[in-house]
């Protein structure tokens, strides 16, 4: 099963469309636990990326993304989104086995953008300052692992922390 990306033209001058391995699948065969939404923004000229699922608003960071840093995307992605879910007390590995190349995805989400607009108004200056005082590599782990319990609106009352939507998704699934 593949993870189904959407970028916008502003994150897809770093990302680009060689990071695909399929074309894009229907919508009806998307299961949208594999959905995720990426954007960009800037610190001191360094590329961040964050990136969240629509469905249960589980967001991770990438910091200082560059494409001769980070020459998999794919590893890197699991790699931080272990790191997120792992803070959560779940094991990722059934997940991750399922999610093994990336596909376009062409719908927008206007939760799912709003949400990543919101995360980075939040999360910006608290990383500028953070990574004058830190490596690079504690910081986005800390910040990883912060931002899952950052409480959310789904829509209905009240407000839910994203790491346990994941993982009732991920339970009626039967992934975990």
């Amino acid at each position: 099963m593949p993870i189904h990306l959407y970028q916008s033209r502003k994150v897809k001058r770093y990302l680009g469309d060689h990071i695909y391995m399929d074309s894009p699948w229907p919508e009806e065969q998307i299961d949208p636990l594999t959905i995720w939404y990426v954007d960009v923004f800037f610190i001191n000229r360094a590329r961040y990326l964050v990136l969240a699922n629509p469905l249960t608003k589980l967001t991770f960071f990438v910091f200082k993304y560059s494409r001769k840093t980070h020459k998999d995307f794919l590893e890197t992605f699991h790699q931080n989104l272990s790191v997120s879910i792992r803070a959560g007390g779940i094991d990722p590995t059934l997940y991750l086995q399922k999610c093994e190349l990336f596909v376009p995805y062409t719908q927008t989400n206007r939760s799912a953008t709003a949400h990543l607009s919101r995360i980075k108004q939040d999360y910006e200056y608290s990383i500028a300052s953070d990574l004058e005082e830190m490596p690079v590599e504690i910081a986005e782990n800390q910040f990883n692992t912060k931002i899952i319990r950052n409480p959310c609106s789904f829509g209905g009352p009240g407000f839910d922390m994203p790491i346990r939507r994941f993982h009732h998704e991920l339970l009626l699934r039967r992934w975990v």
